[in-house]
């Protein structure tokens, strides 16, 4: 476990040091204090409820999310390939333990910043309605299993393509283009997207609405996709991701720098 901790140290160290983190903590903040402070200086009217305040919060969620992800994976194996990263390579460790490390030290700093995020969102939910949504927590669960998932995923194109900053480029290109691009194709043909990750992540502001009685007087949700749904799209692309990073990571060689 000592070589273990030291790489997952090492990593995390580095992506707190790195510009990336400097930047993107305290935009996760502004971004969540935004709309408290346009209405608190008058430019935006005070929501009438709760519900519709925390939604309009949680509006920037996805492509938050999207662009941690492409920032704090998107380099993950491929920094390893290049040669200021050849130092994780010789260390007496297998690549598994070496991609596990790695990989938990990226959730680590993305976590930072999507707490702090959500610390800002129901926040000031507390402090202008002094109320927080019953949903907060399965909220706060289903983002942080997004921001897995996410990492998972990006990995593989920085497990399958070796400059760091394509790799970077092309996770952002197919998360905030060609994902909803597929989606809005299958909804006009009224077809559900449901494999699309992007699809999933919708779930967060679903969470967020007001429920509303059905005609059996069942609550639901105003949108789909279900909750659960949702969270298996999360697993399988979480899963999906590892395995298949694992494997690649496995075989590349040295010899490909």
């Amino acid at each position: 476990m000592g070589a273990f901790s030291n790489i997952y140290r090492y990593n995390l160290l580095f992506f707190i040091r790195t510009k990336r983190f400097s930047i993107m903590l305290p935009l996760a903040l502004i971004i969540s204090l935004i709309n408290t402070i346009l209405i608190e200086i008058g430019i935006v009217q005070k929501p009438s409820s709760v519900y519709l305040f925390t939604e309009a919060n949680l509006a920037y969620s996805e492509i938050l999310f999207i662009i941690l992800s492409s920032m704090f994976a998107g380099d993950l194996i491929s920094r390893d390939f290049s040669r200021e990263g050849l130092y994780m390579l010789t260390q007496p460790i297998s690549r598994e333990k070496i991609f596990f490390a790695k990989y938990l030290s990226a959730i680590t700093a993305a976590l930072i910043i999507v707490s702090v995020y959500m610390l800002g969102v129901f926040g000031t939910s507390i402090a202008l309605y002094n109320y927080l949504i019953p949903e907060w927590y399965e909220i706060i669960f289903v983002s942080f299993l997004a921001i897995l998932s996410l990492l998972a995923f990006v990995t593989l194109f920085s497990a399958v393509i070796k400059s760091p900053t394509i790799s970077i480029t092309i996770s952002i290109f197919f998360l905030l283009i060609i994902f909803p691009l597929i989606q809005q194709i299958m909804q006009d043909l009224k077809k559900s997207p449901f494999f699309i990750i992007t699809y999933a992540l919708q779930i967060i502001l679903v969470l967020a609405q007001p429920k509303i009685p059905n005609i059996d007087g069942i609550t639901s949700p105003i949108s789909a996709p279900p909750l659960n749904e949702s969270i298996e799209v999360f697993i399988g692309y979480l899963i999906f991701g590892v395995v298949v990073s694992i494997i690649i990571y496995k075989k590349r060689q040295l010899n490909d720098i």
